[in-house]
């Protein structure tokens, strides 16, 4: 009861505190609002008079200029359109606030408007008008939309005045309001402010912003009747500068008004009472944060206060409870818990102080001894001092150690206690066991930095041994050669043999090259059957040597479960730092080079050069846009003619796929079309050539009456799957094509290597109609018995024997017998790569049925082949051209 009777003066004190905070808030509230409304009263003046000298300057410099450019085409002259739309457009381009300048009759109609929009239709101009003729002055109309949707005009009006001082015609001139270019750019108007132009009787003539919805709507409308006269009572009584306090359209506003007397008009200058709110309330935020941040203070003091005495009784309990239990924990503790004083002998020990023995009791036994007369305590013998050291200055030590005694691991952490005037008193020693993690961490290092097959270091732990080769090459100034390894051919092994034996002949290979590189290069298994070998240089035949002397010893037979083996590895070469200075480049440029020696036949080396490097870069990129090429309409079709050889007239083409990239620009389909053929893609582009092809062939053949054929190549890849049979069926049925005209040609050795998988598919699209080419013929190394078992119309002579046909006998009797044999197998012949009159003069004596060459046509767009095959079919076209010539 005492202590809540010593409280309750507390309580009345802070109760009369509040009262009077709360009352002196109150009253500054009250001053404050009085001080904002005043403060915007002044504001609304002064931007109202700034309002009323920038509108009266605006319209009176349109005034002058109107009159001033119209008024002069009007005196002794009859009204001339032409000259006064020429006045309009200068006034158009002198005005930029103006959209519209329309001449108007004293009754209101339009005789002549000029602008970027059509005039609008106002409802009624009577009004404006009839004050017009009686001040003989301008006037400002009633704001307006040009149509439903159009922009929000203010017109004015201009009278035009004949010698005697008569109104002949009206210039109305249309402003925008809204916009960069409007009328009210050149008036101040500030955030939240309306302003509005009202006529005498409160009648709204504009109102800025632009109110939402319909702004014909405002046509007419007028303030409400008690509005209307408190503002006339403001002007007539003087008391202007003073602003008053409406209603205006159902809102409460601060206003100022102003009067235009040349117009006739009111200025009225608002601001809305509820942002005037938002404004008082925003300059009471700081003072009532203030005194809600103090009576908070002053309730949580009184609330402290009470719970003083009641926290530091629990404290005290807590204090007592926190040392039993730590004492208890630092007993049960697994660890060797001792303190020592400043010299290290023994004060206290848990009971598992003996860590390395384990005797019962020597804890107590312990007491008084030195720390280091005992194990595993005795390892920092030689350390003491400098740990006792460390101590004084950084407050703690903490370290691993390894003893003779039992060969355990042990971790140390030593912390020290001072007294009040911070010397130290004590030392805490916290011995743990860790022999255990010990272990797992060398078998974890084991595993995750080598091959557990090979027992050679992985990827990891070379890329850490290369990185320190390489600083070291660099200090000394030396080289050092990367070399990648790939087992030739590991893969059919493994899927002939089984895995097992793929596994053992990984770690044949691992063991011979340790043993032709030991003392000389360091071996890593980089994964699957990837090797690397990396070692210091003088010159580059040392390295030639080392892979020259991997190659052999690695390639000779093996015998693994009785089944022999051949193997033989390729190797890519790259050297530091001709090549390059970092691990990953020096094994990326290795790879490159390991991929030269696989495209040059395998079991060889090659060294990494830029060419290498280029080449790889551009066939990525080929790889990539390739596969978006057709979608994006990279993928065209050109043509090259095939022609008779005696007349020379067109017979039929060849579809040839041309890419024009957008990112390597054009590349030659002897680049691409292996590449599509390995990424899989080369269906879909076979199948856009063969329906290309179709459908220009139909376009092509309007222009010329001779039947055309169209030749389309399939390659391996659509021949190796049954999809090229419905393939080709879909498209001659979509295209209606007829398939006479379609020849499908196929390279010899194509064809002669897969004759027994290739002809069930061939029957199949011959059965549709279209006739069978063999390409390139002669370069293949095949017997010649599938061209009786095939219905081969025509046979393609390669342009490699065209080429040097006239002067090469060899050539020449190699075409001269194979045109023979075709047309002894009732067969055409075609002869590519004519390039002059030699070579088609003795294709003629060999009597070669159809050329294709140079010497005809260069392949054509379809656009252009157009205009060859029509031009070329016109009659007497040569005697004709002599002619005009």
């Amino acid at each position: 009861m005492a202590g809540q009777e010593g409280i309750k003066p507390l309580k009345l004190l802070f109760t009369l505190l509040s009262v009077i905070l709360l009352s002196a808030l109150t009253v500054f509230s009250i001053a404050l609002w009085d001080d904002v409304k005043t403060s915007q009263y002044d504001k609304l003046y002064k931007q109202n008079q700034t309002l009323i000298s920038q509108s009266r300057s605006f319209f009176d410099h349109q005034t002058r200029l109107i009159v001033k450019t119209v008024q002069a085409r009007f005196i002794d002259k009859k009204l001339q359109k032409r000259s006064v739309s020429n006045v309009f457009e200068y006034l158009l381009s002198a005005t930029g606030e103006a959209a519209v300048f329309s001449l108007i009759d004293i009754k209101g109609k339009v005789l002549l408007s000029k602008g970027d929009i059509n005039p609008p239709q106002l409802p009624s101009q009577n009004t404006v008008l009839e004050n017009l003729k009686v001040s003989q002055t301008a006037q400002i109309g009633y704001l307006h939309r040009a149509g439903l949707l159009g922009e929000s005009l203010l017109p004015f009006y201009v009278p035009i005045l004949n010698k005697d001082k008569k109104i002949i015609a009206v210039v109305v001139a249309f402003y925008r309001v809204q916009g960069k270019s409007s009328l009210m750019q050149n008036f101040i108007s500030p955030d939240n402010n309306t302003i509005w132009l009202l006529g005498e009787l409160g009648q709204v003539r504009m109102s800025y912003p632009v109110p939402k919805g319909f702004v014909s709507d405002l046509f007419g409308w007028r303030l409400a009747q008690e509005t209307a006269s408190e503002i006339q009572y403001n002007l007539q009584s003087g008391k202007t500068k003073q602003g008053l306090e409406l209603e205006v359209k159902g809102e409460q506003v601060l206003a100022n008004v102003g009067y235009l007397p040349e117009y006739k008009l009111i200025t009225l200058n608002s601001y809305p009472v509820a942002k005037l709110f938002s404004s008082w309330l925003e300059r009471m935020r700081p003072i009532g944060i203030v005194f809600v941040l103090f009576l908070l203070a002053a309730l949580l003091a009184y609330r402290v206060s009470l719970q003083i005495s009641k926290r530091m009784s629990d404290a005290k309990q807590t204090a007592e409870g926190n040392v039993q239990k730590l004492s208890k924990a630092i007993e049960q503790s697994p660890d060797s818990v001792v303190i020592t004083d400043n010299l290290w002998s023994i004060e206290y020990a848990n009971s598992h102080f003996d860590l390395a023995t384990a005797k019962p009791n020597a804890h107590d036994e312990a007491r008084g001894h030195n720390i280091i007369d005992f194990p595993p305590y005795n390892v920092l013998t030689r350390d003491l001092k400098k740990i006792s050291d460390e101590i004084s200055l950084k407050g703690s030590w903490f370290g691993e150690r390894k003893t003779d005694f039992d060969g355990k691991w042990y971790s140390f952490s030593i912390s020290h206690i001072t007294n009040p005037d911070d010397e130290l008193t004590h030392y805490v020693v916290v011995v743990q066991d860790i022999s255990s993690r010990k272990q797992a961490e060398a078998k974890l290092y084991k595993q995750a930095n080598f091959d557990p097959l090979t027992g050679l270091p992985n990827r990891r732990r070379t890329n850490e041994n290369l990185t320190r080769e390489l600083q070291n090459a660099w200090k000394s100034k030396q080289q050092v050669a990367v070399l990648y390894l790939d087992i030739d051919n590991f893969k059919t092994v493994n899927d002939t043999f089984g895995h097992m034996i793929g596994d053992q002949l990984l770690q044949l290979v691992a063991g011979r090259l340790v043993k032709c590189c030991k003392g000389k290069a360091q071996i890593c298994h980089i994964s699957g059957d990837e090797f690397l070998v990396y070692a210091t240089y003088d010159k580059i035949p040392e390295v030639e040597s080392l892979a020259d002397k991997i190659l052999r010893n690695v390639e000779k037979p093996v015998l693994i479960e009785g089944k022999q083996i051949f193997i033989s590895v390729s190797i890519g070469i790259s050297c530091y730092p001709e090549d390059n200075n970092e691990v990953a480049g020096l094994i990326k440029f290795a790879d490159i080079a390991l991929f030269e020696s696989k495209k040059d036949g395998r079991n060889r080396y090659s060294f990494f050069d830029h060419e290498l490097d280029r080449r790889l870069k551009r066939r990525h990129t080929i790889e990539t846009e390739l596969r978006q090429a057709l979608e994006r309409g990279e993928i065209y079709m050109a043509y090259q003619s095939k022609n008779n050889i005696d007349t020379g007239h067109i017979m039929g083409f060849e579809a040839l796929m041309r890419w024009n990239s957008s990112v390597l620009g054009p590349v030659g389909p002897f680049e691409f079309i292996e590449i599509a053929e390995e990424i899989g893609v080369i269906n879909k582009l076979g199948e856009f050539a063969l329906r290309q092809a179709c459908l220009d062939l139909i376009e092509l053949q309007k222009f010329s009456d001779t039947p055309l054929i169209m030749a389309v190549n399939l390659s391996i890849r659509q021949l190796n799957d049954d999809s090229v049979i419905d393939m080709v069926d879909g498209v001659i049925k979509e295209t209606g094509i007829d398939p006479s005209r379609l020849e499908l040609e196929i390279t010899e050795s194509l064809l002669a290597e897969n004759i027994e998988k290739l002809l069930p598919r061939l029957e199949k699209l011959l059965e549709f109609g279209t006739s069978l080419t063999i390409d390139d013929f002669g370069t293949g190394y095949s017997s010649l018995s599938y061209l009786t078992t095939f219905p081969v119309s025509t046979l393609k002579v390669d342009r490699a024997f065209v080429k040097d046909m006239v002067h090469n006998q060899g050539d020449a009797t190699l075409t001269h017998t194979i045109i023979t044999m075709a047309h002894a197998l009732k067969m055409k012949v075609v002869a590519e790569g004519i390039e002059d009159e030699d070579q088609l003069a003795m294709l003629r004596d060999f009597g070669c049925d159809i050329g294709q060459g140079y010497l005809f046509s260069r392949p054509l767009i379809h656009k252009e082949m157009e205009i060859l095959v029509e031009t070329e079919n016109l009659p007497n076209t040569r005697a004709l051209n002599d002619s005009l010539t």
